[in-house]
């Protein structure tokens, strides 16, 4: 009965979709989550889920045993596959475009022409190569005499030694046990080796680019916990395969991880897997992992192969990024959103994709972060992402607080937020290092993605206002 039924209603959409279809391309909208095949049957291999809402444009109609079915193109990426026909409410083109005209800007909010009049913007998803994330504002370098007190000097001497150049001093004085890891600096990094905490030297010791004592060469971010290599396999029953191998470098046994897996198909949204984890829980976020019944351990310098089978859903590609791990110590260390190293593999991603995105937020950034809200959630849009939505990297606002300062500056959910004054946006991080660095009643310039297009806002610290 319930064949006859469904092949009564494929019978009727298609009789009522041929005189439109002889007039006008045919639109329709999907009217529930379904599934994309790649042929007309429910037996063939699934290449994604699209979700409800998704507007296609109908391109060939047939049915296989009493279903009917819709070869169609999803327009928000111009790729194709096969739906099912009751699956579609079908419409006009010309409705189906109007619907989708963006919606008019709030007041003051301006698209933006030229982004070349934005520097910020120029990191084109990354850090400026010569500029160190959390560096301190240009505007401070001075100066500094031996003996003198100054503010910077607490930062010169950490980031000296994160570099490898000993300074065994505390406080905000330029002792004399400065001027010769100064030096040192200097001649690894082809200045004049007089000494001197001056301005030109304080510049290049906050650079990305600032050589190591050691090595000679830029300090590099490496994981302890890190993903070597992946891929993505079909069988022959058509069945997906997502294999990683991830290594050990934490100098001791891990006994559990977490990791955030984006799988790409041809056509639907990525999915979120959490961990892959049997039942015994260290903490509320990260669980034990076992390959078998028996628990297993990573060794140092050791690695782990998972394979995963997804099923008869089939995925072009894959990015995987670890979020956390327990140590045999009991360490739990957790690794913010923009600071993950992403590895992709497989088709539509870049191969062993690993940025390296905000350094960690100083005591007194977040402390300063915290002093107000902007009242906005999200998540971190990484580039590969932007590529598949045609969208931009940045911060996808997903939730907005009525009657916050982001909300009085236009912004909505559902835009990518690109820049905060002069701070690139990626992840929570970033963004708590734009707030750190409003005074009270300040107002800079947003730049954010919305509907295809760069926009660009005010956006103003309220003044006396506290926060978590």
């Amino acid at each position: 009965m319930k064949k006859l039924t469904a092949l009564f209603l494929a019978f009727s959409l298609l009789l009522a979709a041929l005189p439109a279809l002889a007039e006008d391309v045919q639109i329709g909208y999907v009217n529930t989550e379904t599934k994309v095949y790649m042929d007309a049957s429910d037996k063939a291999m699934v290449d994604g889920v699209v979700s409800l809402g998704t507007q296609v444009r109908i391109e060939e109609e047939t049915l296989t045993d009493g279903i009917g079915w819709y070869r169609v193109t999803f327009l928000a990426n111009e790729k194709t596959g096969w739906v099912l026909a009751d699956d579609v409410d079908l419409v006009i083109a010309k409705k189906a475009i109007v619907a989708r005209q963006a919606e008019p800007a709030a007041a003051g909010v301006l698209a933006v022409t030229d982004e070349a009049a934005f520097p910020v913007l120029r990191a084109s998803g990354l850090v400026d190569p010569d500029t160190l994330p959390g560096a301190p504002n240009p505007s401070m370098y001075s100066l500094i005499e031996v003996g003198e007190t100054n503010e910077m000097v607490p930062q010169i001497r950490d980031r000296l030694k994160a570099l490898g150049y000993s300074v065994d001093v505390s406080g905000k004085k330029l002792t004399r046990d400065f001027t010769s890891p100064i030096k040192q600096f200097q001649g690894k990094n082809g200045m004049e080796q007089d000494g001197v905490c001056s301005p030109e030297f304080q510049a290049k010791l906050f650079s990305a680019n600032a050589a190591t004592k050691k090595t000679g060469e830029p300090l590099t971010q490496t994981d302890p916990l890190t993903i070597t290599k992946g891929s993505v396999k079909t069988s022959s029953k058509g069945e997906g395969i997502i294999s990683f191998t991830v290594k050990n470098k934490t100098g001791e046994k891990v006994d559990a991880f977490d990791f955030d897996m984006r799988l790409y198909s041809t056509y639907g949204d990525r999915f979120l897997f959490g961990s892959l984890s049997d039942k015994v829980t260290i903490t509320d976020e990260i669980k034990i992992f076992n390959a078998s019944e028996e628990r297993r351990t990573i060794g140092k310098n050791e690695e782990m192969t998972l394979s995963m089978n997804m099923g008869d859903y089939y995925f072009a590609g894959c990015m995987v990024a670890i979020m956390a791990y327990h140590t045999e110590s009991g360490q739990t260390v957790r690794i913010p959103e923009d600071q993950r190293h992403w590895f992709a593999f497989g088709k539509g991603v870049t191969a062993g994709y690993q940025p390296v995105l905000i350094t960690a937020l100083t005591a007194e950034e977040q402390r300063l972060a915290e002093a107000w809200p902007l009242g906005v959630t999200g998540t971190y849009v990484d580039p590969e992402i932007a590529k598949f939505y045609n969208a931009r990297e940045g911060y996808l606002v997903t939730g907005m607080e009525p009657g916050s300062p982001a909300d009085m500056a236009g912004l909505k959910a559902g835009d990518i937020l690109l820049a905060i004054g002069n701070v690139r946006i990626f992840g929570d991080g970033s963004v708590d290092r734009a707030k750190a660095g409003m005074l009270e009643g300040q107002t800079v310039t947003v730049i954010f993605f919305r509907n295809g297009k760069v926009w660009q806002t005010q956006l103003t610290r309220p003044g006396n206002m506290t926060s978590i």
